[in-house]
């Protein structure tokens, strides 16, 4: 069909759209030829979505789904195009949280090796059946849950709407087993009406990533009998690097698990070399994973990926003595305080473990830092002053918080990161308590 719309080898095709069962049917078409497609945010403001149309240069763009008549109508001839693992298949856009958005190249081996990677820490089989509840344009939208499920032969379900009650009902419906999704839409379900009521004995794992999920909402989906695997990827690993197995999801909670099958990890400190156990550095990443480079951006490629292809990823993290990974923020979210490093995570993760804790974010700097907190909605008003308590017992003096500011929210890009640089301004609530 693509070949009748002039689309050829190396053709980029736009997706302008929300979730839809055509977006796999492009994916796949355009995989088969040799094109490219290019999912694109359709929430960014148009000057944003004009400027990644300029830079790709698609042949033709889709916008919300294909017309199945088209579909049906088109040439049944014959595909013989030879598409090699290193050719281009999918080209998303990061999220832009550090800088002007990047399309990122994905190769027909990127994608392979990743499904690999999932098959090798999660159990997929052809039963399985998932809700496909986080959006296309987002590599883990697809590369989580939906093409691991699909390579095994099992059903996707793909949602019109986001709505936690409708979502739920989902579950139940389909008898859904594997579930993805960021800790804020694993908190919006379990505020929904129906959490309680709902059936959801047939999941067996609900996937999560892209923020640290709090013990409190982790344990308040343990007790429905379903477990929740934090794990960690970002777009330039197609996505997935680690995830917790569901033996230590409980023992290892706030890990992302341990790298996958064929993903190699190094913690590098400031000279190259490799920090010990326990010690925070930089994370590297190595594998087949690995993105082939930043579309039309070689000088960004080159800081992005070494010459003995480590992918630098610019998260500042540790792994512990029995060998699992943590998180602890960007490298460039850190601060000196008296001479010391401090990573923001570090904090965020002891606030996150308070149960009167449903977000946190660390905003730091020479002259103090402050926690900015969204409580539980049954949460005291006044728990600053027990927060920082929380803190004095758990942190060493550099990395607790010197004011601690209760919000009603933080602000969040798509793919549910917090938007740092947006925090301060966005508090409307409480004076800080000191």
């Amino acid at each position: 069909m693509f070949r009748e719309f002039g689309v050829r080898r190396g053709d980029r095709v736009g997706w302008l759209g929300q979730n839809h069962p055509a977006f796999l049917e492009s994916l796949f078409a355009a995989a088969k030829i040799g094109a490219v497609l290019t999912p694109i945010d359709h929430r960014l403001p148009r000057p944003a979505v004009d400027a990644i149309l300029e830079t790709v240069k698609p042949r033709m763009v889709i916008g919300d789904g294909l017309d199945e008549h088209v579909i049906e109508a088109a040439a049944d001839d014959p595909i013989d195009e030879v598409v090699a693992e290193d050719d281009v298949c999918l080209l998303p856009f990061t999220s832009g949280t550090t800088g002007l958005p990047k399309g990122v190249m994905l190769t027909h081996g990127n994608l392979t090796w990743n499904v690999i990677n999932g098959l090798s820490v999660i159990d997929f089989s052809g039963d399985d059946v998932t809700i496909a509840a986080v959006p296309f344009f987002r590599t883990g939208g697809i590369g989580i849950n939906v093409l691991p499920v699909l390579f095994k032969g099992g059903t996707v379900v793909i949602p019109s709407t986001r709505d936690a009650d409708e979502l739920l009902r989902l579950f139940e419906r389909h008898r859904a087993t594997i579930a993805f999704g960021n800790p804020d839409l694993l908190e919006r379900l379990a505020r929904s009406r129906l959490w309680s009521s709902i059936d959801l004995t047939s999941l067996r794992a609900f996937l999560t990533g892209g923020a640290p999920a709090p013990e409190r909402l982790l344990r308040m989906y343990h007790a429905r009998g379903v477990t929740v695997l934090q794990g960690y990827g970002l777009s330039e690993a197609a996505p997935l690097v680690s995830i917790l197995d569901s033996r230590n999801a409980v023992r290892k909670v706030g890990s992302v698990g341990r790298a996958a099958l064929h993903v190699d990890m190094r913690i590098v400190n400031g000279d190259g070399s490799d920090a010990g156990a326990g010690a925070i550095g930089e994370l590297f990443v190595h594998g087949p994973n690995v993105m082939a480079g930043y579309w039309a951006r070689p000088d960004q490629t080159r800081r992005a990926i070494d010459p003995d292809g480590w992918l630098h990823t610019g998260d500042a993290a540790y792994v512990d003595a029995d060998g699992f990974l943590f998180i602890v923020g960007r490298m460039g979210d850190a601060y000196v305080v008296a001479g010391e490093v401090v990573h923001p995570g570090l904090a965020e993760r002891v606030l996150l473990q308070h149960p009167a804790v449903g977000e946190a974010c660390m905003i730091g700097g020479t002259s103090g830092s402050i926690a900015y907190v969204v409580p539980v909605p049954d949460a005291r008003a006044d728990v600053a002053p027990e927060l920082m308590s929380w803190c004095a017992e758990r942190l060493h003096s550099r990395a607790r918080p010197t004011a601690i500011e209760v919000v009603p929210s933080l602000p969040r890009n798509a793919n549910g990161k917090i938007l740092r640089d947006r925090v301060s301004a966005a508090a409307t609530t409480s004076s800080p308590t000191m």
